[in-house]
């Protein structure tokens, strides 16, 4: 695969993300702000459950907690989970970082 092949691959990867993220916010934008709360809510406790409760890893989150497929890794990591996931601490990471500092 040459140099070409992997832009015009970048770039119809970008446009597919950006097409699914104005989807989803069409989505969300039609949704009464009682509707939008209990999505919000229905998430957050989802994200509690594998990142606090029992963590998980990313996949292991999204694929046993959601139970969404395989079509979920990409656009959760486009909208920030992955950045998500990866910036939460456990209470022993935390305290040996304070440790360091």
């Amino acid at each position: 695969m040459n140099e070409d092949d992997l832009e015009k691959g970048r770039i119809a990867f970008k446009e597919a993300m950006d097409s699914i993220e104005e989807d989803q916010e069409k989505f969300w934008s039609s949704l009464s702000t009682e509707d939008q709360l209990k999505a919000f809510c229905c998430v957050v406790r989802r994200i509690y459950e594998g990142e606090i409760r029992n963590p998980r890893s990313y996949r292991g989150i999204l694929y046993d907690v959601f139970g969404f497929g395989l079509e979920a890794y990409a656009q959760a990591q486009c909208a920030g989970f992955l950045a998500l996931h990866n910036s939460i601490m456990t209470d022993e990471e935390f305290n040996e970082l304070r440790k360091d500092l």
